[in-house]
């Protein structure tokens, strides 16, 4: 008798695991939910009831996998350099990047906008950089990496485009490069929320056709 109750538990546990396993989503699908809404609120604005309901996992399963709002909003601060960055900007990071690998990674971001016109947020980690203070240094760590990332990324195909005729010195070279990236995070902001895709061309335009110009090259055509 003894031996058919622990039967009949061991095989009752079994299957409300494994119902609790089919019913809860993967790490990446997890992490993509909440990707999205602390991309569209701020993560300020994002509690854990909010994280709750619009993934569908228990608080407790939450805390038990990421051990709180701040570890599972880093889980999704690298899931967006993997899903949006990486795809946009990795064409400029790529051996022997120039001015054109620039110009495509400005195509890659008004192609995304004008794919998700209703759901234009701007870029998560501005968005972020606007809401906290630096005494939330792990989060600010981790938005000052990306910001790194893509200065390094901007500056060596800058340098890489000053090779064909060497206008600029390293300290010009530089300051374009900051400037490019200073511009590109307006090209972001101005792209929250805003469905004039003709507009952000024309920006986009601009700025390569001042890169063009500073560093002695024909401006790019078609972007």
């Amino acid at each position: 008798m003894i031996s058919l109750v622990k039967s009949y538990w061991n095989d009752h546990s079994k299957t409300r695991m494994d119902m609790a396993r089919a019913k809860s989503p993967s790490r990446h699908a997890l992490v993509d939910s909440a990707l999205k809404l602390f991309w569209k609120r701020g993560y300020h604005r994002v509690s854990m009831g909010d994280l709750v309901r619009e993934t569908g996992v228990s608080r407790g399963s939450l805390y038990s996998d990421f051990a709180g709002k701040e570890a599972l909003f880093h889980a999704c601060l690298d899931r967006y350099q993997e899903t949006v960055v990486t795809p946009a900007f990795g064409v400029v990071e790529t051996k022997g990047a120039g001015l054109a690998e620039v110009g495509q990674y400005l195509d890659n971001l008004l192609a995304r906008n004008a794919a998700h016109p209703d759901a234009n947020t701007g870029c998560l980690v501005l968005n972020t950089l606007a809401q906290i203070t630096p005494q939330e240094s792990d989060t600010m760590t981790r938005l000052s990496a990306h910001g790194r990332r893509l200065h390094k990324g901007l500056h060596q195909a800058l340098w890489q485009e000053n090779q064909k005729h060497q206008k600029l010195d390293e300290a010009e070279i530089e300051a374009l490069a900051r400037f490019t990236l200073i511009s590109i995070q307006g090209l972001w902001a101005q792209s929250r929320g805003s469905s004039d895709s003709a507009a952000l061309r024309q920006y986009c335009e601009t700025l390569l056709s001042l890169l063009a110009s500073r560093m002695g090259v024909e401006p790019l055509h078609g972007t």
